[in-house]
């Protein structure tokens, strides 16, 4: 009887072994199939944002000013849908921005409105509305897509509802607690900027996905999601720069050292000082800059009309990385000449920053002379063996008394 219990408890405790073992080497499923919220309504895209109030009121604000709601209504669209708090964040990194210059907080209603009060504020209303329109118009891109379109191989290009903006999703995974993208999927919804390279894209991502309203399909952008991506501020500059004189004056343009040992290209042929004027920020002009001698050796941005020309404003775009590297112009003058001999300092610059990549800055000064030669003298970069800068331009704004 003994013997048999003992045989019993050992067949027990081998079964139990076995049946461990067993479980311990079953494969893995790799993510756990999560429930995704897949709902559907019998309501258009623009319908069910109005269900959703203290939500979706910013949206439907600037949908309502720029006349999109017969796109939300009748066409075949996918929604990235943001929320008040998208809205939200991005104003106040504008009125961030603003304060710091001296200019009086503004709001959506203002931005949307379009209402011109003031004669020198039209040419800043009808830009602020274009550029409004720009970035809601990528939210909204043409055809139907389900997360599951998103799933083959990396994802696929998306063209926005206005001007065909190429826009891109991915689909990919949310982390679960205890397992990395064991989660429910999300979309990676990208603005591409017009570049191939992805490390210059700007993303955003999903909170929800797959409602199929009458129309189309909306998925649910996460609310910490900066309305506009990273271009917000930038775009909604608190003066829009006007047209590039590069454009419309003849003359060349062209970059001079005062040491000798510097040669334009020799740090990367390719981002040339060419690349500074050819009206693409996604390029770059890139050169040696010495910060560590105490004689100042600063270098030359030229250009010679040929025509006298009157110019009052100029900009600055940061480059790719601007972020990462200390190579940004941080001091330098603006100079004016009729001869080359004698010149006039039409503006000075110093201790200046720029907060991010690709970030357009705006200088106006006081200038009504057609002047025949003009030079930025850049005196110091932020601390860097190089200097780099995307985009230079000379311009011209008309003067409201």
């Amino acid at each position: 009887m003994k013997k048999s219990n003992l045989y019993s408890r050992y067949l027990v405790a081998f079964l139990f072994s076995a049946i461990i073992l067993q479980i311990g080497c079953k494969k893995e499923k790799g993510y756990y199939e999560t429930e995704n919220i897949n709902s559907g309504t019998n309501l258009d895209i623009y319908d069910y944002l109005k269900t959703k109030p203290g939500v979706y009121d910013s949206l439907l604000l600037v949908i309502d000013k720029l006349k999109l709601e017969g796109t939300l209504r009748d066409s075949a669209v996918t929604l990235f849908a943001v929320s008040n708090s998208s809205f939200q964040i991005a104003i106040k990194n504008l009125n961030d921005a603003r304060r710091a210059n001296g200019k009086p907080a503004i709001f959506l209603a203002e931005l949307a409105s379009g209402k011109v009060l003031i004669p020198s504020q039209e040419e800043k209303i009808k830009n602020d509305s274009s550029h409004l329109d720009t970035m809601v118009s990528r939210y909204i891109v043409k055809g139907l897509f389900k997360s599951t379109d998103f799933s083959v191989g990396d994802g696929r290009e998306l063209l926005s509802v206005r001007g065909n903006y190429p826009m891109h999703g991915k689909r990919q995974y949310a982390d679960a607690q205890g397992m990395q993208n064991g989660g429910p999927e999300i979309i990676e919804f990208a603005n591409t900027k017009r570049s191939v390279f992805t490390p210059n894209w700007a993303f955003a991502y999903t909170s929800s996905v797959n409602i199929q309203a009458k129309n189309g399909m909306i998925h649910l952008v996460q609310p910490d999601h900066v309305f506009g991506y990273d271009e917000f501020v930038r775009r909604l500059t608190f003066i829009p720069p006007p047209a590039n004189l590069f454009k419309s004056v003849l003359g060349p343009k062209y970059v001079q050292y005062t040491d000798p040992n510097y040669k334009d290209g020799t740090v990367n042929p390719g981002e040339r000082f060419e690349k500074i004027y050819d009206g693409n920020s996604l390029t770059k002009f890139i050169t040696h800059f010495n910060n560590r001698t105490p004689t100042v050796k600063p270098i030359y941005f030229c250009w010679d009309p040929i025509v006298p020309t009157v110019s009052n404003v100029y900009t600055f775009t940061t480059a790719n990385d601007s972020q990462q590297y200390p190579r940004n112009p941080t001091s330098w003058r603006l100079e004016a000449s009729q001869d080359k001999t004698n010149w006039v300092i039409l503006d000075t610059r110093q201790d200046m920053k720029f907060e991010s990549n690709y970030q357009t800055k705006i200088y106006d000064f006081k200038n009504d002379v057609a002047y025949s030669y003009y030079r930025v003298v850049i005196l110091t970069n932020a601390g860097d063996d190089l200097f780099q800068l995307s985009e230079w331009t000379m311009n011209f704004r008309k003067v409201y008394q």
